[in-house]
């Protein structure tokens, strides 16, 4: 794609009452992502991947992650330290400064405005849906719906990407089991990769159906594949009583819930120690656990893991366009023989 900057051209949805300033933020961010989305976007095309992180905050002053999803754009603002939320004029305004750069039409163009997060709030409906922002992106040769404006989160978490195909590369005749599976990403890998059966598990319907869309999209639906809506904690703690019958293993839970489909609260600092230990029951011996999470206070437990080989993947799975800012943490976790 080639890249242009027009300087006569206008940047801006709304004339700002400091112009000269945003119109410097504007060249500034125009000017990281010239730089950043030449590389990325053909690395990108080579892997076959259709979604990529653009910027992430790269400069202080400039707070968004800007994401491209198959000549599209998601531009998220972060709320400063000292303020209640996102500024949506300047969202809007650095959004526009993409844009152009990029030659995206500004209807193929979705803002969202984050904020701390905390429970139910994290997975429900944010807005109306928008026909335009769902679609589909190709990632490795495997195809995921994207919804771009109705939810918190657009249904693909692109950092996930190298974990994803690690689970494939180990899924060949193995049972697969994926808690808190939000829309199923990570089962469609291991679908391919040729695991036996698969179990998918997440509190909410809506993201439940979205998993199997994702699974019918690549034609890889079929009766070993089950889809189970529920509380991935209670379904962990049920399956600890039983006779362990899983080999491979996806935990990526939130950081914190309190959906009223819940009983109690879910926090990860607090409750990955009972929940890793009912996993490891559950999980054959020799079985492999890949745990992760987004929390920037977490340290896990030895508690938690208790005889097994635990190697910190983090750095092996974090994507390039992610290593400015680590996006998750990651384990994988080998259950003794």
């Amino acid at each position: 794609m080639r890249l242009t900057h027009s300087p006569n051209a206008p940047i801006l949805l709304a004339m700002p009452m400091d112009e000269t300033k945003r119109q410097a933020q504007a060249t500034m961010l125009q000017n990281r992502l010239r730089k950043n989305a030449r590389h990325r976007l053909r690395q990108a095309a080579h892997q076959g991947i259709e979604a990529v992180r653009l910027y992430d905050r790269d400069i202080p002053e400039l707070p968004l992650a800007i994401d491209w999803y198959a000549g599209r754009l998601y531009v998220a603002g972060f709320q400063r330290e000292d303020e209640q939320q996102s500024d949506p004029d300047f969202v809007a305004q650095m959004a526009s400064a993409a844009a152009e750069l990029l030659q995206v039409p500004q209807d193929q163009v979705f803002l969202r405005h984050r904020q701390r997060q905390k429970g139910a709030n994290q997975y429900t409906a944010q807005s109306q849906r928008d026909p335009r922002s769902r679609f589909t992106v190709l990632e490795s040769g495997l195809k995921f719906w994207v919804d771009l404006s109705t939810y918190l989160d657009t249904g693909l978490f692109l950092h996930h990407r190298i974990t994803r195909s690690l689970v494939e590369a180990e899924a060949a005749g193995r049972d697969f089991l994926n808690l808190f599976a939000y829309t199923g990403s990570f089962t469609v890998y291991a679908i391919r990769g040729g695991a036996r059966t698969t179990t998918t598990v997440d509190l909410s319907r809506t993201y439940l159906n979205w998993a199997l869309d994702n699974v019918k999209l690549n034609g890889l639906q079929g009766p070993a594949h089950r889809f189970l809506q529920g509380d991935a904690r209670a379904f962990a703690e049920d399956a600890a009583t039983r006779t362990p019958c899983y080999d491979l293993v996806v935990v990526d839970p939130p950081t914190f819930s309190n959906s009223k489909r819940m009983e109690g609260t879910f926090d990860v600092i607090r409750d990955h120690v009972p929940l890793l230990q009912d996993i490891l029951k559950a999980t054959r011996p020799g079985g492999v656990v890949y745990f992760s999470n987004n929390s920037k206070h977490f340290r896990l437990s030895p508690e938690a893991v208790l005889g097994c080989q635990v190697e910190d993947i983090t750095d092996k799975t974090t994507p390039p366009d992610f290593q400015s800012r680590r996006p998750h943490r990651c384990w994988r976790i080998v259950k003794p023989k």
